[in-house]
């Protein structure tokens, strides 16, 4: 069935409203242009010959039916304006930082490789639950959007960035845990979420940052001389796009171009971000109490009784 062209609904008009709000050209072109199609294609602006219920996701659909399609195009489809609005006002957040950081090119080769993957661990996830369960239902589940690959983003912009602590629901969790924390925190606030996808998304997110899955996506960038050349400092504009070697560290320069820069330099990062740390860590650190500390010397003490009798 074709889709039929909508008007611009609620959740359109916000997110438009809060990208001309920020400011489009805050936002490198990878993940502009994501956004960008995602709310076309759910306008009925880009023509297709699907619509939302007819590519949703189910092992079901991918297995039997052998609709392979749906490891994609599931992902680029959204329920309604509002569930479209919050993907990509999280989408946009991380994107940001994500794409500043490998560069455009392996940013949009990230969120390709993370966009089949996440939607096959979703398929093998419910063929698990069925076998586990005994239940034919998981078989047969059907899901769409694009927050399973934002949860396996979020996993990587906590890995790289965020340390200390946050609250949820008054529970003071290291940053490290947030993701699995959301996961559960979703859940519970709004029951008809895909439980199983957020889940797929986590699981491939810790694939890249703690497994194999990185240095296996890096292996055809290294063989085709994708990056080449010594370290280099990285440039601050992220106009021109990088070169995407994935990881931690300084730029390097490539026959591409330069990997996107950010504000400060991976230095400066790491310095901020280990005294923001320290900082943390030290109001989360009981004081010790020493006597002495709190005995004024000899002339404050003169000077206290002097003001007691208000003698001049």
């Amino acid at each position: 069935m074709a889709r039929q062209r909508r008007g611009i609904e609620m959740g359109v008009l916000l997110l438009m409203w809060q990208l001309l709000n920020t400011g489009l050209e805050t936002f490198p072109p990878v993940t502009i242009l994501v956004v960008a199609g995602q709310v076309c294609l759910f306008m009925g602006l880009i023509p297709v010959s699907w619509d939302a219920g007819g590519v949703c996701l189910s092992a079901q659909a991918v297995l039997k039916w052998r609709e392979y399609e749906r490891l994609v195009l599931s992902a680029l489809e959204h329920a309604d304006d509002l569930h479209l609005y919050y993907n990509m006002l999280s989408f946009l957040s991380k994107g940001r930082s994500l794409e500043r950081h490998f560069g455009s090119p392996y940013f949009a080769y990230l969120l390709s490789v993370f966009t089949v993957l996440t939607s096959v661990t979703y398929v093998g996830l419910e063929v698990l639950l069925s076998e586990l369960l005994h239940d034919k239902q998981h078989y047969k589940t059907c899901a769409i959007g694009f927050s399973g690959v934002i949860f396996a983003l979020k996993v990587l912009t906590t890995s790289y960035w965020e340390s200390g602590y946050r609250r949820y629901f008054g529970i003071r969790v290291s940053g490290k845990y947030a993701v699995w924390v959301e996961l559960i925190a979703i859940q519970l606030m709004v029951p008809n979420t895909s439980f199983v996808g957020h889940l797929a998304g986590i699981l491939v997110g810790v694939a890249y940052t703690q497994g194999p899955l990185k240095f296996i996506m890096d292996l055809p960038i290294h063989a085709i001389g994708f990056v080449s050349g010594p370290q280099m400092a990285q440039p601050r504009s992220y106009s021109d796009w990088g070169s995407g070697v994935s990881g931690y560290g300084a730029a390097q320069p490539s026959t591409y171009g330069w990997r996107v820069g950010s504000d400060i330099n991976d230095a400066d990062y790491d310095e901020a971000m280990r005294r923001s740390y320290e900082t943390l860590q030290n109001e989360d650190t009981p004081r010790t109490f020493n006597p002495d500390d709190m005995q004024p010397d000899q002339d404050e003490i003169r000077r206290r009784r002097l003001n007691r009798f208000n003698v001049l």
